[in-house]
């Protein structure tokens, strides 16, 4: 009896030891044949032309656990639109996805001194959050103004593409957000906090809430936003509160009587409405 115990336990270190050994050489096989090189070229090739940009390879490394880079430089096609340095990425599948009928992606990126996260699954579900970014890549190269502050943290749930049927859910909180001209221009204007809510259906995005405080104005306002298939081509129609505090500079009072219609509770009243590209004006 014990030498059959014996001889059984002995075959099962043969087995096992033979098994380890095919595991071994079945995923060393597969790590070194792994193309790489071609994987890169069409990774990059697609976000190239997909997104109109330029990507210039800090390090990329692809392998089975997913996609690493470092020190990447994305440039928009347009001159005018800043370069946007990615000091790291990391893209791996969500393992417990690859099992169900909805794969999933997670995708982690350091860039403008912050981080942005998201998932990203088959059936088009998106989920995108970031923090601690810094505001002053928003303006295009030619503008004579610039703006400073955080994207503390940003929320947003919806799908790609979007469809006349997609919900979405944003949240938005902006620090210390300043903007000031350049060249010369003497302007500056302290937009202090904003936190921005809204959900959306399509491309049609209710703004719930707008509020700024903690600088020279304080805003309120509510509206829609009709997503363009670009920036200038975006419709904004806000109805905006404005009271002035007394850190505002007297010309900015001086604008805004002239373009606003004045109400009883110290505020003035403002309406943004057209595309982003031209912005109208008009009060109430």
């Amino acid at each position: 009896m014990k030498q059959t115990i014996s001889m059984l336990f002995g075959r099962s270190k043969i087995a096992l030891a033979v098994l380890t050994v095919f595991l071994f050489g079945f995923f060393a096989g597969i790590f070194f044949s792994f193309p790489e090189m071609n994987l890169k070229r069409q990774i990059i090739s697609s976000i190239e032309t997909q997104g109109h940009v330029a990507v210039d390879q800090g390090v990329i490394n692809i392998g089975l656990l997913g996609i690493e880079g470092s020190d990447l430089l994305i440039r928009p096609e347009n001159p005018l639109w800043p370069t946007i340095p990615i000091n790291s990425l990391h893209i791996a599948p969500q393992w417990l996805s690859l099992f169900s009928k909805d794969p999933g992606v997670h995708l982690d990126m350091q860039l403008f001194g912050g981080t942005l996260w998201a998932d990203v699954f088959k059936d088009g579900r998106l989920s995108v959050e970031a923090s601690q970014i810094d505001l002053g890549f928003l303006l295009p190269k030619d503008q004579q103004m610039k703006i400073s502050g955080l994207l503390a943290k940003m929320k947003l749930a919806s799908t790609v593409p979007l469809a006349k049927t997609s919900e979405s859910l944003l949240a938005v909180a902006l620090k210390g957000v300043k903007i000031a001209g350049q060249s010369g221009m003497n302007l500056s204007l302290n937009l202090g906090d904003i936190d921005i809510s809204g959900i959306g259906r399509g491309r049609s995005i209710k703004i719930v809430s707008l509020n700024a405080d903690k600088g020279d104005l304080s805003i309120s306002g509510k509206g829609s936003v009709l997503l363009g298939h670009d920036l200038p081509s975006t419709q904004v129609n806000m109805k905006i509160e404005i009271r002035p505090e007394n850190t505002a500079d007297p010309m900015l009072v001086e604008l805004l009587k002239l373009g606003t219609r004045h109400i009883s509770n110290g505020s003035y009243e403002l309406t943004l409405s057209g595309p982003l590209s031209e912005l109208l004006f008009r009060t109430f």
